[in-house]
C-alpha cells in the first residue's frame, strides 16, 4: 500500500509553494512574489507519513496555462486522500475563495483550511470570518516564519485514512535528470515515461519552471520491472532577465548536481547548438554520467522522407556535428520520439547499463598496465633532458571516477597529453559516458633527492669540523 497523497489547493500567490517547502523541509519549488509561479504538481513525501502535492494556483489573472493548470487541480481532487486549503490571511475571505470554498464542500474527503501569513498571535483576532467558513478544521499559520507547521502536520496526519501494513519499495536502480534547452521536449519525454500527464506540455518555451521529482516503475518487454527517479527541468537560456526564470535555471543546476545522470535532449530539427556544448560541458564539469537523447525523431524523419534524403546519411551528419560540442567523446546516443513512445525502453535499458558503468570499479593492476603501455606507446616530450613519468595509479572515487597518479613532474605534462591518456582508459575500461576526474601527485625526483641528501651531508660535516676547531686545546 503506498502512502497517502495530500494536496495543497488555493488561489494563486496565497503561499502554497512556501509550506510545501516548509513541510517538506526542501527548496524544491519555486517561491516568487508573483501570481502564477508554480505550474508543475510538486511531490514529495513528509517524514514518512504522506505524499504531499503542491498544486498550480487557480484563477491566475494573466497566465496563458489557467485552463490546462485548472483542469489538472480537479483531476487531483478526485484522487487525494486529503486536502489543505491555503488562504491569505492579511486578504481575508475573497470572492476567488468563496468560489474554492464551494467546490471544496462538495469532497467526501478530510479538508482542512490552513490560514496562511499570520505572522503573529495579535494577528489571530481578525480571523473570525475563516472560521465562519464552516470547515471543521482551520489552523493559523505562517509558511514563511515557521509558525504552527507542527499542528498542521498533526492534523493532516489525524485526518489520513488509517493503514495497518505498507508494501517496501523495490530500490530504485538510477536517478538521472532530464536537461536541456527549452521546448526540447522534456515535458513530453517525462509524461511519455510515466504514463500519466504529470508535466504540463506547451508549445511555448519556459512553460516548465520547477524542477520536478517523479519515481516510477517501468516493465521492460522481457517482464523485469525496474524502478528510477527522474527529474523533469526547466530549460536554460544563455541569459534571461526574467527573475522567475533565473530562480528556474538555479533549481536546474541543482537537481543536476543531485542526480547521477544528465539526460541531455537534443532536437533532431534543429541540430545541436551552441547552448548544448554549454550544457554538456557543465554535465562534464560536474562530473555526472552523460546520456545524449535526439528527441522528435518522429518529425525529422517525416521531413527527411518528404525531401527524400536518406536517413542513415542525417544521423550520420548529426552525430558529426554533435561530436564537435560533445565533451564526452563516446557518450551513447538514442534518437526517440516523446509524442509516439518509440525508443523509450531503449533509453531506459542505456540509464541502467550507464549507471552500472558508473559504479564499477577499475582493477589497479590493469589500470596500471594500461598506463604504461600508453607511456611506451607514445612518450610524452621532454624538458630539460626530463620525461614525465608515471610511478602508480589507483581508482580512489566512484561517481565519477577518480584515478590518482603518482608521477614526476605533472607540470611539464600538456593537457593533449591527459586527453591521450584518458582515451586510451575508455578503450581498456567499459566507461561510455561516465566522466573520468584525474588527481595527480607530484613525487620528488629521484636527482633531486641526491642533490638535497648531499647537501644535508655536506653541511653536517662543515658543522662537525667547525665544532672539532673550536674546541680544540691551545697551544702552551
Amino acid at each position: 500500500m503506498s502512502l497517502p497523497s495530500v494536496l495543497l489547493f488555493g488561489r494563486t500567490n496565497v503561499g502554497k509553494s512556501t509550506l510545501f517547502n516548509r513541510l517538506t523541509k526542501t527548496k524544491t519549488a519555486v517561491v516568487y512574489d508573483q501570481p502564477g509561479v508554480t505550474r508543475d504538481f510538486l511531490t514529495a513525501t513528509v517524514d514518512g507519513l504522506f505524499q504531499l502535492t503542491d498544486s498550480g494556483g487557480l484563477f491566475a489573472p494573466t497566465d496563458a496555462f489557467t485552463q490546462a493548470i485548472e483542469a489538472r487541480v480537479t483531476e487531483a481532487l478526485e484522487k487525494a486522500d486529503a486536502v489543505v486549503w491555503v488562504v491569505d490571511g492579511r486578504c481575508g475571505l475573497t470572492p476567488t475563495d468563496l468560489t474554492l470554498a464551494e467546490r471544496l464542500r462538495k469532497l467526501k474527503v478530510p479538508r482542512i483550511l490552513a490560514i496562511n501569513k499570520v505572522d503573529r498571535s495579535e494577528d489571530e483576532e481578525d480571523l473570525a470570518e475563516f472560521y465562519k467558513s464552516g470547515f471543521e478544521i482551520v489552523i493559523p499559520i505562517s509558511a514563511e516564519h515557521d509558525r504552527n507547521i507542527d499542528v498542521l502536520k498533526e492534523a493532516i496526519v489525524r485526518t489520513l485514512p488509517k493503514s495497518e501494513a505498507r508494501a517496501v519499495d523495490a530500490p530504485i536502480v538510477a536517478k538521472f535528470a532530464l536537461i536541456g534547452r527549452p521546448n526540447v521536449g522534456k515535458s513530453s519525454l517525462t509524461n511519455a515515461l510515466l504514463m500519466e500527464e504529470r508535466a504540463l506540455v506547451s508549445s511555448t518555451a519556459g512553460t516548465t519552471r520547477d524542477a520536478v521529482e517523479c519515481p516510477f516503475a517501468w516493465t521492460f518487454k522481457t517482464g523485469q520491472t525496474e524502478r528510477f527517479k527522474l527529474i523533469d527541468t526547466a530549460g536554460v537560456r544563455k541569459k534571461t532577465s526574467d527573475s522567475v526564470e533565473f530562480y528556474a535555471s538555479v533549481r536546474m543546476r541543482t537537481a543536476m548536481a543531485e542526480a547521477d545522470i544528465a539526460v541531455v535532449l537534443l532536437d533532431a530539427l534543429t541540430g545541436p547548438t551552441a547552448l548544448d556544448k554549454l550544457l554538456l560541458n557543465e554535465v562534464s564539469t560536474l562530473g555526472k554520467g552523460c546520456l545524449l537523447v535526439v528527441n522528435k525523431w518522429d518529425l525529422a524523419r517525416e521531413q527527411l522522407e518528404k525531401d527524400g534524403e536518406d536517413v542513415g546519411k542525417f544521423q550520420k551528419k548529426f552525430l558529426e556535428a554533435l561530436r564537435r560540442v560533445c565533451p564526452f567523446t563516446d557518450a551513447p546516443i538514442v534518437f526517440l520520439s516523446a509524442k509516439t513512445g518509440d525508443g523509450l525502453e531503449v533509453l531506459l535499458k542505456e540509464i541502467k547499463a550507464l549507471q552500472q558503468r558508473l559504479s564499477a570499479k577499475l582493477t589497479t593492476g590493469v589500470l596500471n598496465r594500461c598506463l604504461q603501455t600508453l607511456q611506451l606507446r607514445q612518450p610524452p616530450s621532454t624538458v630539460g633532458g626530463k620525461r614525465f613519468r608515471i610511478y602508480y595509479a589507483a581508482q580512489t572515487g566512484q561517481m565519477p571516477t577518480v584515478v590518482k597518479v603518482f608521477c614526476n613532474r605533472y607540470s611539464w605534462m600538456p593537457v593533449t597529453y591527459v586527453r591521450f591518456l584518458e582515451n586510451g582508459l575508455r578503450k581498456t575500461f567499459p566507461l561510455a559516458g561516465c566522466s573520468v576526474k584525474w588527481e595527480w601527485v607530484e613525487k620528488p625526483q629521484k636527482d633531486v633527492l641526491e642533490a638535497k641528501k648531499a647537501s644535508t651531508v655536506k653541511a653536517k660535516r662543515a658543522v662537525f669540523h667547525g665544532k672539532r676547531v673550536q674546541n680544540a686545546p691551545k697551544d702552551c
